[in-house]
């Protein structure tokens, strides 16, 4: 019995490995290509269709004073809430040039089921702006969707909001900027908003465009161009230490994480990126404290998947596990989420969950890339 038990075991490791094997392959070919959306960008094109099959994409409403594009899902807790408000939203500025989209990431495929709850959905909140099914999630891709509900604001072609989630704070100051962009006077004196010069973002995205072609001599000093043109424009740092990740430079991926974090020291991006990297140097303790901080700041998935990746490394798989499912609510289309529960499986000798996870990151993957 106790043979046939080591048998199984060693059958299940060899699964595992097979399939991390190509995980590795496909998220490292993918993950420092992801790009980050950042105001002030050009916005990505789509066109889908809606409930009853009529295609519509934002250059339908170019000479609109902007379109808000609203990502939500049915089974997203807060979708209907963030509905119900830019309907209202959409009732009374439709008039004074401010369209709204929504956007349904129900699944990868949307099957009749789906069709029905989104529809079900659409008519109890009795939605009148077009509510578009994103086939594939490419659309949910393009935009670098971190969470859902999101909200993008595009003015002019260029990306002018962009929300994660539905906090409280972040929601009044996003309808305050909706509010102005109406002409009506914001509920509170509205904070500049701050945008990345433009000369910066377009050396962030020639670098970007490198690192798709794996030509990353030629994307570091782009990204460099980019951060001293624009010292607060944090996304470039953020890619770049990604680059340097890709590349084994962990030490030097972490010394300019801690150089973005001077130039913006609350700013939950570069937070969770460095308590990654300080997890995987073995910091534990100090990188629990600061995913810990920026995951009850923010509805930032990575924040709470990385969190419990360095719960899951400290042995502390309960805790790994939760946060795990939180991040899991905001976004089950990221692969790392389960790329990284699974390392925690294998760790606790959970081959069968492990081997799951290896095989839906991998799945997820070639989505994304097919």
């Amino acid at each position: 019995m106790r043979h046939n038990l080591e048998k199984v075991k060693t059958f299940a490791m060899q699964a595992v490995l097979a399939v991390v094997g190509a995980v590795i392959i496909f998220f490292a070919s993918t993950a420092t290509a992801r790009a980050l959306l950042q105001m002030g960008a050009p916005a990505p094109e789509f066109s889908l269709k809606d409930l009853d099959g009529k295609d519509v994409n934002p250059a339908q409403f170019s000479a609109n004073k902007g379109v808000v594009v609203l990502f939500w899902a049915t089974w997203s807790s807060n979708s209907p809430k963030a509905l119900r408000k830019f309907e209202a939203f959409y009732r009374k500025y439709k008039e004074r040039g401010i369209q709204v989209i929504g956007i349904n990431a129900d699944n990868q495929a949307i099957s009749s089921g789906d069709l029905e709850k989104v529809k079900k959905l659409a008519q109890e909140l009795d939605i009148t702006f077009p509510l578009l099914l994103d086939k594939g999630l490419k659309t949910f891709h393009d935009f670098s969707i971190i969470a859902l509900p999101s909200t993008i604001v595009i003015s002019e072609g260029k990306i002018s909001y962009e929300l994660a989630g539905l906090p409280l704070v972040g929601t009044e100051d996003m309808f305050d900027f909706l509010l102005a962009l109406a002409g009506d006077p914001p509920r509170k004196k509205p904070e500049p908003e701050y945008m990345p010069r433009h000369d910066a973002i377009a050396d962030a995205g020639l670098a970007r465009g490198f690192v798709k072609k794996k030509r990353y001599g030629t994307a570091y000093p782009l990204f460099r161009k980019a951060i001293e043109k624009d010292p607060r424009f944090i996304l470039a740092y953020v890619e770049l230490a990604r680059l340097c990740e890709t590349e084994g430079k962990n030490a030097e991926a972490e010394d300019v994480l801690k150089k973005a974090l001077l130039a913006a020291p609350e700013n939950v991006v570069a937070q969770s990126e460095l308590g990654y990297l300080m997890t995987k140097a073995g910091r534990l303790k100090d990188a629990i404290d600061l995913l810990d901080k920026a995951a009850k700041v923010d509805s930032y998935p990575p924040s709470h998947y990385y969190l419990a990746y360095a719960f899951g490394v400290s042995g502390q798989l309960k805790e790994a596990l939760n946060a795990f499912d939180q991040a899991v609510s905001l976004n089950p289309y990221e692969p790392e989420i389960y790329l990284l529960r699974a390392e925690v499986y294998e760790k606790n000798n959970m081959l069968k969950e492990s081997s799951a996870d290896y095989r839906k990151a991998l799945e997820l993957i070639l989505k994304i890339k097919g």
